[in-house]
């Protein structure tokens, strides 16, 4: 089985999951930290042990992606506090914070709401095809 694989799924999935339940009351920022930077101790351990082959090092790649988007979410926070003193709403499909559908308003959503949002979808593929491609 081709382990990069499963660096993907887990870079993808972790960093959605926290991404969508980033508000949730059983979501804390220490708690996310806490599982963060003990997925990059995995990813960097592994990434120093086994650098002989690429797909195990993107594997590993994977375990570091999480914490690469939780400093750009709290960023993206500090900043929408500054603007407009609240957390930005996630403007995704499926979040909770919007009303979705054909006819659909969100007249509490600002620009800059929109902007964090996509910035952070960005971070986190471009994040993993940056080691997609350097490793």
């Amino acid at each position: 089985m081709d382990k990069s694989i499963i660096g993907i799924f887990f870079a993808l999935g972790i960093s959605f999951f926290i991404l969508y339940s980033r508000k949730a009351k059983w979501m804390t920022p220490k708690k996310v930290w806490f599982f963060c930077l003990g997925f990059l101790i995995v990813g960097i351990f592994g990434l120093l042990l086994k650098n002989e082959l690429r797909n195990e090092r993107l594997m590993y790649f994977g375990f570091c992606v999480p914490l690469v988007y939780w400093i750009f979410d709290r960023l993206f926070k500090k900043l929408s506090e500054k603007i407009h003193n609240r957390d930005f709403i996630l403007f995704l499909r499926n979040s909770s914070e919007i009303d979705y559908g054909f006819s659909a308003e969100n007249p509490h959503v600002k620009t800059s709401d929109k902007l964090f949002s996509f910035g952070l979808l960005i971070i986190i593929i471009g994040t993993l095809f940056i080691g997609m491609k350097t490793l």
